[in-house]
């Protein structure tokens, strides 16, 4: 009987994922992460671990790991650098929980204590984002760490490709149905978390490609990307498509001219470079005499909805995660656009502390793509910026924030670029301190001339 190598992924994945468990204790808690890095878009994948012993408890376990490798080792290197992102990050963790409790009360559903409650879980798993965030900061130290972190992102994008290509290339594009989408391995994301996703790293990659020096590399990267756009393409995600075009408008006004040169000539021969289907699809949300197309009206009947649901306590919202239980607008859960559902479940209050985050992490990527001196951790910092704003794009069109399997990545990067960001400020520092005892070195006056002087 042949037996496929898919059969023993699974205890592949499970024994692997003890090994690094156990390695980030006791030996360098990187290891867990690095374990990490790939798996966390294949949510799919994960799913084969659900029939192991706490298998559905993965990334948690891992996160675990690495948290208490980094508490036993400590005499080695503090534990939380300082970063500007790690006081809004406990707000949000806090104003978040706060905001649970309140949901409880508002839609009479059980308080959120226990692990059984969806409400509950769907904040854990929110949260836990942040805890990717201060490991990655903490456990990777060195620009070579840096880069296999970014090396394991891109094989595991590979591997997501490769993947969603099987499951879609051989449907026919020649007209857009709603059949033809598919979420591939990031699973209740959805077809157009898929669409963020990859977008959001086909940016990422295409502002590494441009510090690029090695032809080489500069090849491999373009390559990973164009993988990653022809896939953004055939989960017909307009969203998805605009947020991309933003971040390849940015790559261009920071980095290099020909992107803006690019990003028109997408714009004005996109219907000749993309299967019928997608030209259908786009040309479909506007006809002239007929209107939007009924996807987009309902996405305006939500936000219309919405709005009057905001209205009902505009300052800290119904609470966190309430939205998806209100049966507001048909069977929909969500509200379309991920800022609104902010406004919705935590007010004027959340929406802020939400763009503040966003803002400093903005801040924190131009300022290490400004300051660096090394290469990479400045292509890092460009690389991160347009990311950010691609991924605040697609957010105006669905929550793209809070699942693990879109975002994962950005967070750990963040924490990369934090990092960063704290070996230049030390880096400038030790050089201001150095700078002026050269300069008093250069005027100090040697001793016997002085002695000499003063005799004469």
């Amino acid at each position: 009987m042949h037996v496929g190598l898919r059969e023993f992924a699974p205890l592949v994945m499970y024994i692997g994922a003890i090994v690094a468990f156990v390695l980030s204790i006791v030996w360098k808690p990187r290891i867990g992460l690095y374990y990490l890095v790939p798996l966390l878009p294949l949510q799919t994948a994960r799913y084969w671990l659900h029939s192991y012993p706490l298998g559905e408890k993965l990334v948690d376990i891992l996160l675990l790991g690495v948290l208490v490798g980094l508490f036993l080792h400590r005499a080695e290197r503090q534990i939380f650098d300082s970063s500007p992102l790690n006081k809004i990050l406990l707000v949000i963790f806090v104003l978040t929980y706060l905001s649970l409790w309140q949901g409880a009360f508002y839609l009479g559903a059980p308080l959120p204590i226990s692990f059984d409650d969806p409400r509950f879980s769907n904040w854990k798993n929110y949260v836990e984002m942040f805890f990717l965030f201060f490991v990655a900061a903490a456990s990777i130290r060195t620009t070579k760490q840096m880069a296999i972190v970014i090396g394991l992102m891109c094989v595991s994008v590979l591997i997501v490709n490769r993947d969603y290509l099987s499951t879609v290339g051989s449907r026919n594009f020649s007209h857009f149905s709603y059949g033809l989408r598919d979420a591939g391995p990031l699973g209740y994301a959805g077809e157009n978390g898929m669409g963020a996703f990859q977008a959001e790293f086909a940016i990422f990659l295409i502002g590494l490609a441009a510090f690029a020096k090695k032809p080489l590399l500069k090849l491999g990267l373009w390559a990973i990307a164009l993988t990653s756009i022809y896939c953004l393409e055939l989960t017909f995600s307009r969203g998805a498509y605009t947020g991309f075009l933003f971040g390849l408008f940015v790559l261009g006004l920071i980095k290099e001219r020909k992107f803006l040169i690019l990003t028109v000539v997408i714009l004005m021969s996109w219907q000749s470079l993309v299967p019928n289907a997608v030209k259908e699809r786009v040309t479909m949300t506007y006809q002239e005499g007929e209107g939007l197309d009924s996807s987009a009206e309902e996405r305006v009947t939500i936000w219309e909805d919405a709005v009057h649901v905001f209205n009902e306590d505009p300052i800290l919202g119904t609470g966190f995660n309430t939205y998806a239980y209100m049966g507001r607008v048909g069977g929909y859960t969500d509200t379309h656009n991920y800022y609104l559902k902010i406004l919705i479940e935590t007010g004027l209050v959340g929406l802020l502390i939400f763009l503040w985050l966003l803002g400093v992490a903005c801040k924190v990527s131009w300022r290490l793509f400004r300051m660096a001196k090394d290469p990479l951790m400045r292509a890092l910092g460009c690389g991160l910026f347009a990311m950010l704003i691609c991924t605040m794009v697609v957010n105006f069109f669905g929550d793209r924030w809070t699942f693990l399997q879109v975002n994962g990545f950005l967070w750990i990067l963040l924490g990369l670029a934090a990092r960063g960001l704290r070996v230049v400020s030390q880096e400038k520092e030790s050089h201001e301190q150095e700078a002026p005892a050269m300069e008093s070195e250069e005027f100090q006056v040697d001793p016997s001339v002085a002695h000499e002087g003063s005799r004469a």
